[in-house]
Formats: structure tokens, sequence, C-alpha cells
């Protein structure tokens, strides 16, 4: 996945929120990750666990920030 698109920006970002909360577990986070990476991949097969590794360095580089507001 070279660029995000702003669907996948805002469904890290609400997760990442989510978790900021208190809403969702970190567990369910990168569960729900990993099923969208899934659904990613069903469109573009090539990118193999490509996907999902970036949505989850996304995902840890928004929990980052978080955490140093909090």
């Amino acid at each position: 996945m070279k660029t995000w698109s702003n669907v996948t920006t805002d469904f890290v970002g609400r997760i990442a929120v989510a978790v900021w909360l208190g809403k969702l577990s970190d567990d369910a986070a990168r569960e729900a990750l990993r099923a969208f990476a899934a659904a990613c991949q069903r469109a573009e097969p090539a990118a193999g666990d490509a996907v999902h590794d970036a949505l989850l360095a996304e995902y840890r580089h928004r929990r980052d920030g978080q955490d140093l507001c909090s």
C-alpha cells in the first residue's frame, strides 16, 4: 500500500482514539486492523502482509502520539 486513502486513515485514527478512551482494548484494536488488512488484501492480493504491517505501524504511531498527550 503506497498511499493511504481517507477511509484507511480515518479507520486507523478512530481505532486508536477508541483505545485511548478505553472503549476498545489493544487486542481488539489489533484484531480489527487484521480484519481490515484482510479486506484490503482481497482487493490487492500482491500486497501480502505488508498491508497489515503498515496498518499496525500507523496505529502504533498514533497511539504513541496520544500517549504523549496524556
